[in-house]
């Protein structure tokens, strides 16, 4: 398969590009329709035109347009796709605009021969974008980033397409075991590809069933045997029915919306929280020896694993990296000062810089350590569905914590309590909901299950 640059770092391209080519275009568009309409581009003082019409309808129309998938990589294979959408998010914006000069009560100061020529210009403008912006990019960019990944695990399937292949066996990759070792494995063998495809025999659809679900990307599962049933066939993939077994929970542009929403909260509580930043490092430096920072491995999004970042809470030489011993009451462990922070959950504010890394989201299932156990099973071997809540960031705060869902798991019915929240918020995520999720954890940053 030929090499192409990155899937994340091509869409971020792709993504910015497209805006700014758009809002540059409607920029042209309006401008242009003052020109034939007036025969200046600048419209007079007390009668603006084309210009203010663009300014009004541009923000609003990128909203709309990203939201509605007009680009990525999508974009660029399916360009009549990506024109009608880009013309209907257009439409949107430009009755948006109407709505706020009608109530406004600034019809009058807007030319209507100027508006029409604009809109008439731009609707042209960007459906003949499409075809150029998707040359370009082929032109620039080479190959395109396969967005799928094909897995062979002891069968003989060898379609003829381009896309990335790899051999379970070869690498490593075992979906009988449901570890954490095994679920990072399997994360790194398939990248940020947003649909894998496994080819396995029938008797081990069901660990890979189970492997496919802590990934972020849609899993699927080749059963040629469906093709009898044609009807009833989930998906294909090169003419072979798939039955499909995991589905990422969020669209790209989803996971765009979340992303700006952690990093403008993220940035607003480094500034507003830096006094207690500081005072609470002095304050762990002069309670006992070591660093102000302890940093453990958590398992993140897709298992994989990453560095969280906590306030030191407990005795340098008795810190527990692994997490293989849970905090208990009066722990011998924790300091003075760490058992303030852990019952306020101050301790746990460091990790807006996890969230500023990219590594974890604001709102999300709280991360867990490879070796944390519920009573005396690991966490994956207490309910097969554990898997799941990893195809998202984790995050600082959940719908599991506001529900007071936290601590130390003594029980088993501790973690499946916690599991059932995650999976729900998994499930049924808007920003809106974040947001709802964010507000409510101020009722419970205190509590008495933190020791």
């Amino acid at each position: 398969m030929r090499a192409g640059p990155s899937l994340s770092g091509l869409r971020v391209r792709l993504y910015l590009g497209g805006v700014m080519a758009d809002v540059l275009m409607l920029g042209i568009a309006f401008a242009l329709a003052n020109l034939l309409v007036i025969g200046r581009i600048v419209g007079e003082p007390a009668k603006p035109h084309g210009l203010v019409m663009f300014a009004m309808i541009a923000p609003v129309y990128a909203l709309l347009a990203v939201q509605a998938g007009v680009y990525g990589i999508r974009g660029i294979t399916a360009v009549r796709s990506s024109a009608l959408r880009a013309c209907w998010a257009f439409a949107q914006a430009v009755l948006l605009m109407l709505v706020i000069v009608y109530f406004g009560k600034i019809a009058e100061q807007l030319s209507r021969l100027t508006f029409a020529v604009g809109v008439s210009l731009s609707l042209i403008g960007l459906a003949a974008l499409r075809p150029g912006m998707a040359w370009l990019v082929r032109r620039l960019a080479g190959a395109l980033p396969t967005m799928v990944v094909l897995i062979v695990d002891g069968v003989a399937f060898a379609p003829r397409d381009d896309a990335m292949r790899i051999d379970a066996v070869a690498l490593g990759i075992d979906p009988t075991r449901h570890d954490a070792e095994m679920a990072a494995r399997l994360a790194a063998a398939v990248g940020h590809a947003e649909r894998v495809v496994v080819a396995c025999p029938n008797a081990r659809i069901a660990d890979w069933s189970v492997a496919l679900k802590s990934l972020e990307a849609r899993g699927e599962i080749l059963v040629p045997e469906l093709a009898r049933f044609a009807p009833a066939k989930l998906d294909e993939y090169a003419r072979h029915p798939t039955l499909v077994v995991a589905g990422g929970p969020l669209q790209y542009r989803d996971r765009i919306v979340k992303r700006l929403f952690d990093l403008v909260v993220a940035l607003l509580a480094t500034v507003l929280l830096s006094p207690i930043l500081i005072a609470v490092a002095l304050a762990v430096k002069l309670d006992s020896p070591g660093p102000v920072f302890f940093r453990q491995q958590r398992m993140g999004r897709d298992a994989r694993l990453f560095g969280i970042f906590k306030f030191r809470t407990m005795r340098n030489d008795m810190a527990d990296d692994r997490a293989s011993q849970l905090t208990r009451r009066d722990d011998p462990r924790v300091t003075r000062i760490g058992a303030f922070l852990r019952r306020t959950s101050i301790d746990e504010l460091p990790q807006i810089f996890n969230v500023l890394k990219g590594d974890m989201s604001i709102v999300g299932p709280r991360p867990h350590a490879p070796a944390a156990r519920a009573a005396d099973k690991l966490y994956w071997e207490v309910d097969d569905r554990y898997w799941e809540r990893h195809c998202i960031k984790p995050g600082i705060t959940g719908l599991a914590q506001v529900r007071g869902h936290r601590g130390a798991t003594n029980v088993q019915q501790d973690l499946i309590d916690r599991l059932q929240s995650d999976l729900e918020y998994v499930t049924n995520w808007s920003i809106w909901r974040d947001v709802r999720i964010m507000l409510a954890t101020l009722r419970v940053l205190v509590h008495d299950r933190a020791y």
